[in-house]
């Protein structure tokens, strides 16, 4: 990358982030994070300065799509003052003649690539939303939670019925004058026998059943999601 001529191409933090568009801040984090180094530092310490080419060359091959989106799309790493045009890879010099090489139009230019990042991300939101609003309406749950709840249910209950038979047993007892603890005996044995049986029974029943239901979230609640 080529600087024009009378040009100070050695800038200070400051400087360098006026440049790029970006924080001074944000130009510290990218030399502590290794994306400035080598030749492009002139100097140590906080009194350290930027070879911009230099600076700039690195940071265009080491920040990722993401970060760009992050940092704002104004960020400069074209290497002329201005925010890159996006019509051509590289712009000639003052005083060159030559045309502008035109991209290949084969590659997906940065500006492309921003945008299906940008659409994927809108996606993702958009499909969230649909899927928060399914749920608030109850027709998402979490499976396993749903199933802790429905086993805490059935031990109350079986606790209870079972809790109750020495009551029972007592009034059964003083009604055909037989003695409590036969009844008792009697009425737990037949009620474990039932609660065997019928624990078979649901047990079967479950397995048959899928874990979760598939839903399709059509594009008319997508809209509406929006």
């Amino acid at each position: 990358m080529t600087a024009h001529a009378g040009e100070n191409v050695v800038v200070t933090k400051g400087e360098f982030a006026k440049y790029i568009n970006v924080t001074p801040g944000r130009v510290s984090q990218y030399i502590a994070e290794g994306k400035i180094y080598g030749d492009a530092l002139v100097g140590t310490g906080r009194g350290a300065r930027i070879n911009r080419p230099i600076a700039q060359e690195q940071l265009r091959l080491v920040l990722h799509i993401g970060q760009m989106i992050g940092n704002g799309l104004e960020t400069n790493l074209t290497g002329s003052g201005q925010p890159a045009e996006p019509t051509f890879d590289q712009v000639s010099p003052q005083g060159d003649e030559s045309k502008p090489e035109l991209p290949d139009p084969r590659v997906p230019s940065i500006e492309d690539k921003l945008k299906q990042e940008r659409l994927f991300q809108e996606q993702i939101r958009s499909r969230k939303a649909a899927e928060d609003e399914e749920a608030r309406k109850g027709r998402f749950t979490p499976t396993e939670e749903v199933r802790a709840s429905n086993t805490r249910i059935a031990v109350q209950m079986i606790q209870t019925f079972e809790g109750s038979l020495p009551t029972m047993a007592a009034k059964i007892a003083s009604k055909f004058e037989l003695p409590v603890r036969d009844v008792l005996h009697e009425l737990r044995a037949e009620f474990t026998e039932m609660r065997s049986r019928a624990a078979d029974a649901s047990r079967a029943k479950a397995e048959s059943l899928p874990a979760t239901v598939e839903t399709e979230i059509g594009e008319t609640m997508m809209e509406a999601a929006e």
